[in-house]
């Protein structure tokens, strides 16, 4: 007997067939219809859309999301009692940096733009990996052009602000043992609100320059600009100047800038001829002279029989690329030179620089302007801030006002080499050195004479920093947040909120091991520079915390990075029981095998295993290691066998990894063994070198202004390194490696310099800072 269900569904099945017979008959009852219709109406045209949406149900239709919701309409509220940077801060600096993402893809994809052409190559097959590798060094010769500009307009806004006046010797010590030196003067704050805001260009070498906090605040001081650091990135009017579909910059200030500056708001567009040149001023007598920015030698120019024969040949192709983009002689190419208009002498980068620590040295001696690396104390601080007393390292700022000023100023158009080699003659000179220093001589002064050169090896600018350098560094990170795109994920705040809460570990590590380096995933790293660019909270902050201004060491060694990389995962691990790295790449899964082996760690696996599933293999999308910092020495003989040495060692953890992951039937983790990248419009693959996702900025020829984006010298008497005769023994600021004051020395070195790992205060593209890179 059929049961209840069996009778439903024989019932729906008679209903079905009823159903089908009805619309047969329905369907042969319009075929006759239609046929027996005249042709004008079998011949009309289907309705149109109008017409076709005025029949949808609005209450049953499906709206389309808006994937621009979580960031349309920010408002940045007060800071948090935590003093860690807030969600919709977060928030605003990712669509800041996808603004500047699709800026640099714009500019450095025009093509003939700066006289840089590249038609030549489109000759050259697709399929032909050197074609596109050609068309990015191009390109980057093009952004580097730009962001040379960008940084003198930069100099050009903050020189036209009134805002306070330059600070001396006798002002800093006064006011900053008193704690008053950060409160400014508050008549003279210079509002930047969406009336004032300044151009995109502008606005992108300010946020790199924020990103190097102690520089930042150096300059601010020399400058009288205390109050814009107070300031910090105005958020909400940046956030809201941005197009959110488009990610087009337009705050409406115009008039403003014009007015402020003189100059256009598109430095690609310039209203007047002397835009399209620097202005320098000669070494020799001081007169200002007009020079290109660059000079493209067309007769360089790759003949086209010539790239017929070799256009299958990659080595080549670069190899005549790299000609083309180095054979200028303007400000920004490699080998740029100029014949002073008034006084015939010639001069180059080197004397630039030479005449810019020369011109300090006057300013020091006339005006009590205090020389850069002096101002700050080797905690990072003022002489007290904050409840923090931190004495600056002012010693070496004596001598330059007596005998060795004179003595190193009497010269003409002199070069830094030249410069170097005076310093060590001086330090040996015993007479020179009583009549300059004030004896017994302080026990800081060797660290003080280092921190000072540090500034002005291989920079030329206005600066602390190579801001040029700085700004193509930041590319690296702002392609990686590109790729990322928390910014349309639909749990954006919650997103921010997680990578908020894990940067308050991160510093919370840099707190309990002050003499080790951290170094911060993709995640972290962006609450860190969020946390930088509102400059005072950021250093109330860390000095409450870790009782010194952190720095954010901007050129690091890639074997050191490795090291510290690897060590701050295994101390993440330890504190929360969490991976830190949340990426199962080929690196990141070596990294954790290599502290997650043994009985110790038998226990500990368990509690982080369920985590894992849901991590990411592709570290071009997920948090990866932060290594837009790391460079690669260009003088260091043993960089090479240490790196291989390194590569054995990931190599042996990735196969237990591997093995690993057999036994417990996953996946073993991918190893691409190149990287894809299209941040120049153009899409290139190129070596992924451990452990860092993507080659090194270009460092080659043809950039020639600064250091370049991924390249350092790291020996002794090199550009940014010690001078001979300032690093003694193993006392306070000595050479020894791990030392007090070890330079370029590894983890713990007391004033290190050029970049030493961990070191407080240490000097040389940032200077350790605590801990932290």
């Amino acid at each position: 007997m059929p049961n209840r269900l069996s009778k439903l569904f024989s019932r729906s099945d008679k209903k079905k067939a009823v159903t089908v017979t009805t619309e047969r008959a329905s369907d042969s009852s319009s075929l006759s219809d239609s046929q027996s219709s005249p042709p004008s109406l079998r011949d009309q045209p289907p309705p149109d859309y109008e017409q076709s949406q005025d029949r949808h149900d609005p209450d049953h239709a499906i709206d389309v999301p808006d994937i621009t919701a979580g960031f349309v309409n920010l408002r940045i509220p007060g800071r948090g009692k935590d003093g860690l940077p807030m969600t919709a801060e977060c928030i605003a600096h990712l669509k800041l940096l996808e603004c500047f993402y699709r800026l640099r893809a714009d500019v450095a994809s025009r093509d003939g733009l700066f006289g840089i052409q590249n038609p030549t190559f489109k000759q050259v097959p697709a399929t032909n990996d050197g074609r596109a590798e050609c068309l990015k060094k191009l390109a980057e010769k093009r952004w580097a052009i730009y962001v040379e500009r960008a940084i003198d307009r930069y100099e050009t806004w903050l020189t036209a602000m009134d805002t306070g006046r330059p600070i001396t010797r006798k002002s800093l010590k006064v006011l900053g043992q008193k704690g008053w030196l950060l409160e400014g003067d508050a008549g003279n704050e210079y509002r930047i609100e969406s009336s004032t805001m300044p151009p995109v260009d502008v606005l992108m070498v300010w946020h790199s320059h924020m990103l190097n906090p102690r520089a930042y605040l150096e300059d601010c001081l020399r400058a009288g600009r205390i109050s814009l650091w107070k300031r910090g990135m105005p958020w909400e009017t940046v956030a809201a100047a941005i197009d959110s579909t488009t990610f087009k910059y337009a705050p409406g200030s115009e008039a403003h800038w014009r007015e402020l500056t003189s100059q256009s708001w598109d430095s690609l567009a310039p209203d007047t001829a002397q835009e399209s040149f620097k202005v320098v001023p000669c070494p020799s007598c001081c007169a200002r002279n007009s020079v290109p920015w660059t000079i493209v030698d067309q007769s360089r120019s790759y003949p086209f029989y010539k790239l017929t024969e070799d256009m299958h040949d990659k080595d080549i192709l670069l190899k005549n690329t790299d000609e083309i983009v180095s054979s200028g002689s303007g400000y920004c190419d490699k080998g740029f030179y100029h014949v002073c208009n008034y006084c015939g002498t010639l001069f180059d980068h080197e004397h630039l620089r030479a005449a810019r620590i020369l011109n300090d040295i006057g300013l020091l001696r006339d005006q009590d302007l205090p020389m850069r690396g002096t101002l700050l104390g080797v905690k990072g601080i003022p002489w007290r801030a904050f409840g923090v007393k931190d004495d600056a390292l002012d010693e070496f700022n004596v001598p330059l006002r007596r005998e060795l000023g004179f003595h190193l100023r009497d010269q003409k158009a002199p070069s830094m080499n030249r410069l170097r080699q005076d310093l060590e003659a001086a330090f040996k000179d015993r007479a020179l050195m009583r009549v300059s220093l004030d004896l017994p001589a302080p026990k800081t002064i060797k660290i003080s004479v280092r921190k000072t050169m540090a500034r002005y090896w291989d920079n030329s600018s206005a600066f602390a920093l190579d801001l040029n350098g700085a700004v193509i560094r930041q590319g690296s990170f702002i392609e990686k947040m590109h790729n990322i795109d928390w910014l349309h994920s639909p749990a954006l705040p919650h997103t921010m909120s997680r990578l908020i809460e894990k940067y308050g570990v991160f510093l919370n590590i840099m707190a309990k091991y002050p003499r080790d380096m951290a170094v911060p995933t993709l995640d972290v790293d962006l609450a860190w520079h969020t946390h930088q660019l509102s400059p005072k909270e950021y250093m109330s902050h860390t000095v409450l915390l870790c009782n010194q201004f952190i720095d954010h060491d901007d050129k690091v060694t890639e074997l050191k990075l490795n090291d510290a990389f690897a060590w701050t995962s295994k101390t993440y691990q330890k504190m929360t029981n969490k991976p830190y790295s949340e990426c199962t790449c080929w690196y990141c899964e070596a990294i954790r095998e290599s502290h997650s082996h043994g009985l110790r760690s038998a226990f500990r696996t368990m509690e982080i295993e369920p985590h894992l599933p849901t991590l990411q293999q592709d570290p071009g999308s997920y948090v990866h290691i932060s290594a837009h910092n790391a460079v690669r020495p260009t003088d260091d003989k043993n960089h090479t066998k240490q790196a291989e040495k390194q590569a054995v060692q990931l190599e042996r953890y990735y196969n237990k990894a591997c093995e690993r992951a057999r036994k417990k039937g996953k996946p073993e983790p991918k190893r691409d063994d190149y990287y894809y990248s299209a941040a120049y419009g153009y899409p290139v693959y190129i070596p992924a070198y451990s452990p860092f996702v993507g080659p090194m900025p270009y460092c080659g020829a043809g950039v020639g202004v600064g250091v370049g984006g991924g390249c350092m010298a790291v020996g002794v008497g090199s550009v940014g390194n010690c001078c001979q005769g300032t690093c003694g023994g193993a006392s306070a600021g000595a050479c020894s490696s791990g030392g007090f004051g070890g330079c370029s020395g590894g983890g713990g070195s007391f004033g290190g310099c050029a970049s030493s790992g961990g070191g407080f205060g240490g000097c040389g593209g940032g200077g350790g800072g605590g801990g932290c890179c």
